[in-house]
């Protein structure tokens, strides 16, 4: 009786439960307004369904570029408060291009309205995004200073990434790409030795316009190179791409200043990358950050010329391989391993040890043994033939 009953209450729950995922499956893609219906990029990297594995939560992405415009709608309660390598914290309120905000947008737009079904959607909404402002005079129409240098200064960005690293980012974005210096190479190395992944633009899709190196060029930082909406790389990098992968790059939607939204190309791609960076992170919280980008190289798609190659870098980037996929770590098991079960002694013997060859005392042994199986065997067809 009490059987019965169990399967009376468990029927309709079944009956709902298959209802509700048969309606999950047919469901649409629940992308909302125009906006958003524009980001191609979320359909390319199969975004919604990457989120059903991480969000970005507990990852810090420093952003090193113009400012992050945090009032946006799209990115309210997402940016901690800024600081800046240039100057005043204060200019760390604002954005000078609005290129810091595309680039937040990318990483942790949540969109809003109901369902925040309106807007914008970053690659990793959970994520939190610490605005250093790193560009002056170029970037804001002024004049440049000691304290505001150019927006090609490779020292301020070289301290932007020592704030990162003192704030406890693990993701640096930099969307700019600038001469060599010895103080950023510093920077990069302290960062990577810090357990952060540097993801820098590579290439500005603008042609005929110089795109300087570095920090793309620098061993261990992660360049974004851009792809067009036919899935090619046309833009060359001077960087030479060494350690690289492919993502959308043209036609990009994003977050600009005053509530207001852009299309952007090239550069913008670093935030498009490090988004995934960060997705990828909290996926899995204890993978250090070599580890974490041997994941994303090692599941991506190989395109252009077979292997690796200056374009492409290390191939098109598959988010939800890098986020699913069985990868062998690059270093061995990070702990022990799990050792296996422990058999029973009665089900399986020990094994003579390879290459060991069995003695006279072994055959000393195993001789009375058969002979006492020999002797039982004897016996028991004697008592069988007895009894017929």
């Amino acid at each position: 009786m009490r059987r019965a009953v169990g399967r009376g209450l468990a029927a309709p729950a079944l009956a709902v439960a298959a209802a509700a995922v048969a309606a999950m499956i047919a469901a649409p893609p629940a992308f909302g307004d125009s906006v958003r219906d524009a980001e191609w990029h979320l359909r390319y990297l199969h975004v919604e369904e990457a989120q059903q594995h991480a969000n970005g939560d507990g990852i810090v992405v420093a952003v090193l570029d113009s400012g992050v415009d945090a009032t946006h709608p799209d990115l309210t309660g997402s940016v901690l408060p800024g600081l800046s390598a240039v100057g005043s914290d204060e200019l760390a309120r604002f954005d000078a291009d609005g290129r810091g905000t595309a680039l937040a947008g990318l990483i942790v737009a949540h969109g809003h309205g109901t369902g925040s079904a309106d807007g914008v959607v970053g690659l990793a909404p959970r994520a939190k995004v610490l605005p250093i402002v790193v560009t002056g005079g170029i970037a804001t129409g002024e004049p440049s200073t000691p304290t505001r240098p150019a927006a090609d200064d490779p020292d301020a960005i070289a301290r932007g990434i020592q704030l990162a690293v003192r704030n406890g980012a693990k993701v640096i974005c930099i969307g700019r790409s600038v001469p060599a210096s010895g103080a950023l190479h510093d920077a990069v190395d302290a960062a990577r030795r810090s357990d952060a992944v540097v993801v820098a633009a590579d290439a500005n899709n603008r042609a005929g316009e110089e795109f300087g190196p570095y920090p793309a060029g620098y061993d261990g930082v992660l360049a974004a190179a851009p792809m067009n909406r036919d899935l090619t790389v046309t833009v060359v990098s001077k960087s030479g791409r060494a350690l690289a992968l492919a993502v959308p790059g043209v036609d990009v939607v994003t977050t600009n200043t005053g509530d207001g939204y852009r299309i952007d190309a090239g550069a913008v791609a670093a935030g498009i990358l490090a988004g995934a960076v960060a997705l990828v992170r909290s996926a899995y919280p204890g993978l250090p950050a070599d580890e974490i980008l041997h994941r994303l190289t090692a599941t991506a798609v190989d395109a252009g010329p077979a292997g690796h190659d200056d374009l492409y870098g290390d191939g098109t980037l598959d988010l939800l391989a890098a986020l699913t996929k069985a990868v062998p770590p690059l270093h061995g098991p990070s702990s022990p391993p799990t050792p296996a079960p422990t058999k029973s002694p009665s089900a399986t013997p020990a094994a003579t040890p390879a290459g060991r060859p069995r003695g006279p005392l072994g055959w000393l042994v195993v001789l009375p043994l058969l002979g006492v199986i020999g002797g039982l065997g004897w016996y028991a067809w004697r008592a069988e033939k007895a009894t017929r």
